[in-house]
């Protein structure tokens, strides 16, 4: 079986009630217990402003140039699948799907 990195690109955290917030994480819930079960690796929301660019060894970068919000990584999923097909169908299903755009990509067997 191959494992899948699942990309969150957006945020939308700004204009999110915690309200809205706490019902996402319950329909996210819900599709880990009941769509990808034994097919989820992990996952994680990542912190909207504390990040590092780093072009070289001796360029990092703190602030900007800055990607616009559609762009943001702001999270990722982990998950395993026979072929892309299957984590493609498997990431349909995901409730972050409309709010946010998800990437699918195959991870290298190592």
């Amino acid at each position: 079986m191959n494992q899948f990195l699942i990309i969150v690109r957006g945020s939308d955290h700004s204009v999110a009630s915690p309200e809205q917030m706490q019902a996402r994480l319950a329909l996210f819930g819900a599709w880990v217990q009941n769509v990808v079960k034994d097919r989820y690796v992990g996952g994680a929301p990542l912190e909207d402003f504390d990040a590092r660019l780093l072009k070289s060894r001796t360029e990092v970068h703190t602030d900007g140039p800055f990607i616009e919000s559609k762009e943001m990584i702001s999270g990722y999923i982990l998950i395993k699948a026979e072929d892309i097909e299957e984590a493609v169908a498997l990431t349909k299903e995901c409730p972050l799907l409309g709010k946010f755009e998800l990437e699918v990509r195959r991870l290298k067997p190592m």
